[in-house]
């Protein structure tokens, strides 16, 4: 679960956005499934790959990670 928080974290942060902001995206959950999951919850392996499938799809553009709005 850490390595898949870290992921999200990670997106999160070259895009500008908070991590629940991508969970709530991605239509895997609301903004308190993420808190759940920083406090020591789990999510199945379908919203999982969701939000990874949302990730793939959605790549942070190069000119984000600079500063500009994605």
């Amino acid at each position: 679960m850490e390595d898949f928080v870290q992921e999200v974290e990670n997106y999160a942060s070259a895009l500008g956005l908070h991590p629940s902001t991508v969970v709530q995206r991605s239509g895997a959950g609301g903004g308190s499934s993420w808190g759940r999951w920083l406090n020591g919850g789990s999510c199945s392996m379908r919203t999982a790959d969701r939000i990874r499938a949302y990730m793939r799809a959605n790549p942070p553009r190069e000119d984000a990670q600079s500063g500009e709005a994605a």
